[in-house]
């Protein structure tokens, strides 16, 4: 009963961090889409906002990169991250497992744009662990503000129902920050 129950517990945690960093890649995809524009910095102008908005405007392109044209800024943040954690000590192997996730972020993302992805992430997309292209695609529709969790299919629709992405961008707009929009899609999904 103690393996039983040490193995729920562990399944758990592992959703747990599943979840938490379905929810970063949401507040980091959201505020790419709602205060980066061109211009703002060389760096960010560079490595993300040229990247963020060729995807909205061909949201399939994403399928022609390479691995680590896709993957190379989650990965480089996570490995950044993780040795913060290991510098400070940080011991949960849940938090190294959140990074893991994180630095994989995008290639998810790739394969929520994909028809016919590798057979083991369409069963995990059939079950909602990964998100699947038709949930995705909600995104990528007027008024595009919606469904930036990229991950699950689990956050999305209680963080859009709630308006959650709506007060973020309140507050952002209140401090100041200029909203820009996610331009709309003009070469499909």
């Amino acid at each position: 009963m103690d393996i039983l129950l040490a193995a729920v517990s562990y399944a758990a945690c592992a959703f747990g961090a599943l979840l938490a960093a379905d929810f970063l890649t949401g507040v980091l995809h959201w505020a790419e889409d709602t205060w980066l524009a061109p211009g703002q910095s060389p760096l960010l102008d560079r490595w993300v906002t040229n990247d963020n908005i060729e995807h909205h405007r061909s949201p399939g392109k994403i399928r022609a990169g390479h691995y680590w044209s896709t993957n190379r800024v989650c990965i480089a943040l996570a490995a950044g991250a993780t040795l913060v954690f290991a510098v400070a000590g940080v011991r949960a192997w849940e938090a190294y497992l959140v990074l893991a996730l994180l630095s994989q972020s995008n290639q998810i993302h790739l394969w929520a744009h994909t028809s016919r992805p590798p057979r083991v992430v369409g069963w995990l997309q059939k079950t909602g662990l990964l998100q699947s292209a038709k949930i995705h695609a909600r995104h990528h529709k007027n008024p595009y503000a919606s469904h930036f969790c990229t991950i699950t299919a689990f956050l999305n629709p209680m963080l859009d129902r709630t308006g959650f992405w709506r007060g973020l961008e309140s507050i952002a707009v209140r401090l100041g920050a200029n909203v820009h929009r996610a331009t709309p899609a003009r070469n499909g999904y």
